[in-house]
């Protein structure tokens, strides 16, 4: 009996050895055709399904700014997406991308046309073999990753072929704003593509129309807006009280509101100095240089 047990109980652990061999050999065997997905980081053991490799997108440090300009200055913003074609699609975002949150077009602008703003960082040339640029609105509500997923109803404002061009130099066309169109809040989409990678720029916008009597929104020149802000800041500076007392009793008598100095300043005035130094990017340096030391401060 003794020597029957003991001849049982080691096949049962020589049983047991083989099954646990037997189990590890295949765990070894299922990592080795693990598919790679992408968005998911690889390891070096991973072996990829033929057609199925994962490139990295261009990296957002390389992609220049886009420029919108218009008749009265110029928006500048970076790149959302930076998406790669060249095996599984690869969409890499930047949530900190350099936006304009203050946009606004006038729908009549006849001065309105695309460029880009390359430092020595960034791919300008051809060798990515740029394709098309184009550039559209969509709806506010629709949020960005749908737009760099999937395809969405746009109104399309302008676009270039590249054929042989730098993508620098296919970036660079007028574009227009539909005269019909719903005025209010949109999103401005600027996509550029090349042979195996695509990248996509999006900012909110707002489309107004300054000719419009029903709009309580016009269009100024920056150098006229910031020309009549330095010479407040110098006007009312220069001015003690009893001059300022005399100003709003004048104010007051033709039912002008507000009449007081104070509430003209704040919030009018510095709501108009906040939008200049945000938007008037082509200011005379200068002029700039001033503009940036305007307080609104009086004597006592």
């Amino acid at each position: 009996m003794t020597k029957q047990f003991t001849y049982g109980y080691i096949g049962i652990v020589i049983g047991i050895i083989l099954l646990v061999t037997s189990s590890n050999n295949i765990f070894a065997q299922d990592q080795n055709n693990t598919t790679p997905i992408a968005g998911q980081n690889q390891s070096n053991t991973t072996t990829p399904i033929a057609g199925q490799n994962q490139f990295n997108p261009v990296p957002f440090n390389e992609i220049p700014l886009v420029v919108v300009n218009y008749t009265y200055g110029q928006y500048k913003f970076g790149a959302d997406f930076s998406i790669d074609f060249g095996g599984l699609p690869v969409i890499e975002q930047d949530i900190s991308a350099t936006s304009v949150p203050t946009m606004r077009l006038d729908k009549g602008d006849t001065n309105l046309y695309l460029e880009l703003q390359c430092d020595s960082n960034d791919i300008c040339d051809t060798s990515l073999a740029p394709e098309s640029v184009s550039i559209y609105l969509v709806d506010d509500d629709i949020q960005d990753i749908h737009i760099a997923e999937n395809s969405i109803p746009t109104i399309q404002l302008g676009s270039n072929n590249c054929g042989s061009l730098s993508i620098e130099d296919c970036a660079n066309f007028e574009f227009s704003i539909h005269g019909n169109i719903i005025l209010g809040n949109y999103k401005i989409v600027i996509e550029m593509s090349f042979d195996e990678a695509q990248w996509i720029f999006i900012n909110p916008l707002e489309i107004v129309d300054s000719i419009s009597p029903s709009n309580n929104n016009m269009t100024v020149r920056c150098d006229d807006l910031a020309i009549a802000l330095i010479s407040w800041d110098l006007l009312i500076g220069g001015t003690d009280e009893p001059m300022r007392t005399n100003i709003e009793d004048f104010l007051g008598d033709e039912n002008i509101s507000p009449a007081l100095i104070t509430d003209i300043i704040d919030p009018s005035l510095k709501r108009l100095l906040g939008e200049a130094k945000d938007q008037c990017n082509n200011l005379d340096e200068n002029v700039e240089r001033v503009l940036e030391e305007v307080n609104f401060e009086f004597l006592p």
